[in-house]
């Protein structure tokens, strides 16, 4: 049951498809990256492109080449710690697995895009390549909405805080 309501440039989406607020631009990066976030018996590359692997089609064929390309460049830009594109993404330790999922959700070019605990359970080094990444996609003009428990992540992160109680706003706060 949705309390508010979603819309990107005036469009509602809470009651899209889950394709269709891909395509308006709306990309979610799940809490539970084992279960919601990753299809464990896929390799790093497919996991990567499997949220946007329309963009890799020619009719009926894919273009394996640039599918390759694009995941290589995710690696690259979310300085994933991989040997290969193709080795199985449960072969990562758990930061890894987590920048895997923050790379699907942008490969699918999105506007806005939801990180829930984006940085749970993942080691101190991760963290901070998770924050570096989120502050360039900032500065680089994506909408980022993250929900976190952590006040030390809110507080270093934030150009705004909503605080909510039982699915309310309680509270706003700007960074000053």
């Amino acid at each position: 049951n949705c309390i508010g309501e979603i819309a990107i440039e005036g469009e509602r989406l809470d009651r899209a498809s889950v394709a269709r607020r891909i395509q308006r631009g709306l990309a979610l990066v799940p809490e539970d990256r084992q279960r919601e976030g990753l299809v464990q018996s896929l390799s790093v590359r497919d996991n990567l492109t499997l949220a946007s692997i329309g963009r890799f089609a020619r009719f009926f064929n894919l273009d394996l080449a640039r599918e390759a390309a694009a995941a290589r460049e995710m690696i690259r830009r979310m300085t994933i710690k991989v040997s290969s594109p193709g080795i199985e993404v449960t072969a990562l330790s758990g930061g890894n697995q987590q920048k895997v999922v923050i790379g699907k959700a942008l490969m699918t070019e999105p506007r806005v895009i939801l990180l829930d605990e984006p940085t749970r359970g993942v080691d101190v080094g991760a963290k901070m390549e998770i924050f570096r990444a989120m502050r360039h996609l900032s500065d680089e003009g994506l909408a980022i909405i993250f929900a976190t428990s952590d006040l030390k992540e809110v507080l270093g992160l934030s150009d705004r805080i909503i605080v909510m109680s039982k699915g309310r706003i309680t509270g706003e706060f700007s960074r000053g």
